[in-house]
């Protein structure tokens, strides 16, 4: 019976001191349509190379930075059409757009994140600190739904490769076919680990990111990205100290206990 007692003391105090120190997964919602968005997505330049930004916490600083890449080399009709090249990122009511070096920036609007034509537009998100790609939002599409993404421990080298050689630099890539515009769930795991990073693309179907064999239906995929989920996670368990008046708590808790125990002998 003694043993028993104490025994029950311990585990509940492990209990206790256990639950006060389990790691956290912060989740958050990034919203890129025009007009709807739940922080400022900002636009420095109006020219190819630009970088827009997210302030979520209206600090001052960026928490997240978006460039528009695609597969179209030096522009139309010039170059080796299978080299990444830097475009023009930009947003409207229905999310993020990529107008690449081959479609120019007239009617900046109108553009889609699209494969069409042999140019896979894929978006760049850089954000502060690792984190996990959890979800997508298109707000809207023509034709197919098909995307691909890829994560980069480092600032992947886009200018100038291939989207096969950049591959080459990711810790995780995969594709998921017809995602429709209802929120979609990313499945991004990889033996059981959910892939942290701080560099994600993010676009149309490409097949050196995953390829969806007999889903791959087209190469005419065009969306428009309304939003993305992430998640961080604490790499080590946070523990808390716990308050005075908790620790009290529990030593009266284990002596009351001990009186009980003395008082049936």
């Amino acid at each position: 019976m003694i043993f028993t007692k104490n025994k029950f003391i311990v585990s509940t105090l492990l209990m206790f001191f256990a639950s006060t120190s389990m790691s956290y997964a912060e989740s958050t919602t990034w919203v890129f349509e025009t007009g709807a968005s739940e922080y400022d997505v900002d636009s420095y330049t109006s020219e190819f190379g630009n970088q827009l930004s997210v302030d979520s916490d209206n600090d001052g600083t960026a928490d997240l930075t978006i460039e528009a890449w695609a597969s179209t080399g030096c522009g139309l009709y010039c170059g080796n059409d299978n080299e990444v090249e830097q475009g023009y990122a930009s947003t409207n009511a229905w999310g993020l757009l990529n107008n690449n070096l081959d479609e120019g920036l007239s009617n900046n609007s109108s553009h889609t994140v699209d494969n069409k034509g042999g140019d896979v537009d894929m978006m760049l998100l850089s954000f502060t600190e690792s984190t996990a790609l959890t979800g997508i939002d298109l707000g809207w599409a023509y034709n197919d739904t098909d995307i691909s993404i890829a994560a980069f421990s480092n600032l992947p080298t886009l200018s100038g490769n291939t989207w096969a050689e950049i591959a080459t630099q990711s810790i995780f890539s995969a594709s998921f076919s017809n995602i429709g515009t209802s929120p979609y769930t990313l499945v991004n795991e990889v033996s059981n680990v959910v892939v942290e990073a701080q560099y994600w693309l993010v676009g149309a179907y490409t097949s050196v990111f995953g390829n969806l064999g007999s889903n791959d239906d087209s190469y005419d995929d065009r969306i428009k990205i309304a939003s993305i989920t992430t998640e961080t996670t604490a790499s080590t368990p946070v523990a808390e100290v716990p308050e005075p008046s908790t620790i009290m708590f529990f030593a009266l808790f284990g002596l009351i206990l001990v009186s009980r125990r003395k008082a049936t002998k």
